[in-house]
């Protein structure tokens, strides 16, 4: 008798699917049509660059500013009626959305190339469910134009030099999930969940004048670095990518003192939707060793597929353990996710009068 391992029977489950999956999306071409929302950028160029090498799906792009979280209220304010079929997200609005219960687990069998992504990034609820599909690993840190900058930024100490006066590039209330508030707080022996030093040291970053732009999109953030207008700032990995095929960009990831946020972009499928095949279908494909390589070539994240080949621009995103316990900060995102009302909050009371 012909004993299977594990991983072979999630292969032979796989190849079966795929190659269903390949049938179905053959005969769905003429009638699919996905409504999901992306995040601008590189990344959503990245996406209609995969959506055009297949013809199984229409896609309707629904793009948004902000953070991804800035989505759970529209969403909510509709439920149960989904308008989503899948919307791209991190750990942090995936959560909000698990908590909801608006999201559909996914297996191996649904989306056979799961089987090549590291389980133990996989968002799950309570149960162990996979509640959601990662594309790509990406970073929330600390860099600067190496170019421009009058100064080498060593720590969160060289953010208050007088030389950067006006030259920083910060994150709006609505980015990053605020993570840059949880930084300062870790530089002033605070987190997540006691973010009053952090609440003092951005008081005196916003009073010292060195803060030049306040960002709320990606475009802000690529824009002022392009042009020379900021220099320096806290950035997430895709708003660096394009400025740094242009310039010289020192990514702070490997930096000690300077915390680097890793997060996982990719996939929240809906419930009460139409399309559910055809969506595990795109998002299969998406995934896919070529699909992710040319994901992280134009998106600026860092492939999770074992099978695609990591560009050398983005080895920063690689850690070994080691590194990964020195330099990586890995927050609570329970906590974080629901003091994001109160937080924005106080960053309009007692932040934005500083500016």
């Amino acid at each position: 008798m012909t004993s299977f391992t594990r991983r072979q029977a999630l292969q032979t489950a796989a190849a079966t699917f795929a190659a269903s999956s390949i049938g179905f999306m053959s005969r769905a071409a003429s009638t699919a049509e996905l409504t999901v929302v992306e995040w601008g950028g590189g990344v959503v160029d990245a996406m209609k660059q995969i959506a055009a090498k297949q013809d199984a799906v229409a896609i309707n792009w629904v793009l948004h500013q902000g953070g991804s979280g800035a989505i759970l209220p529209k969403i909510k304010a509709t439920w149960p009626t989904a308008e989503f079929d899948y919307v791209a997200g991190w750990e942090g609005s995936f959560n909000g959305m698990l908590k909801e219960d608006w999201l559909v687990p996914v297996t191996v069998e649904m989306v056979p190339n799961l089987a090549d992504i590291p389980e133990k990034i996989i968002v799950k609820n309570a149960k162990g469910e996979w509640m959601a599909v990662p594309r790509a690993v990406g970073g929330i840190y600390f860099a600067y134009r190496s170019d421009i900058c009058p100064i080498e930024i060593k720590s969160i100490d060289d953010l208050f030099d007088p030389s950067l006066k006006g030259k920083i590039c910060w994150p709006g209330p609505t980015q990053s999930m605020m993570l840059q508030l949880v930084a300062l707080a870790l530089h002033a022996g605070g987190d997540e969940n006691n973010l009053e030093p952090g609440w003092e040291l951005m008081k005196k970053l916003a009073a010292s004048g060195n803060i030049g732009r306040i960002a709320v999109t990606d475009t802000d953030f690529t824009t002022s670095l392009t042009s020379g207008e900021t220099v320096a700032g806290f950035y997430s990995e895709p708003q660096l990518t394009s400025v740094a095929e242009a310039f010289p960009v020192a990514r702070l990831t490997k930096t000690e003192g300077m915390p680097v946020f890793l997060y996982q972009s990719g996939f929240a499928v809906f419930q009460n939707r139409p399309n559910l095949d055809a969506t595990l279908a795109f998002i299969n494909f998406a995934i896919s060793p070529e699909m992710s390589e040319l994901y992280a070539q134009v998106a600026g994240e860092a492939p999770l597929n074992v099978k695609a080949k990591t560009p050398d621009n983005l080895k920063h995103l690689s850690f070994t353990p080691e590194e990964f316990d020195k330099f990586v900060y890995v927050p609570d995102f329970n906590v974080v996710l629901t003091q994001q009302d109160a937080w924005a909050k106080r960053w309009e009371d007692e932040i934005a009068p500083l500016l």
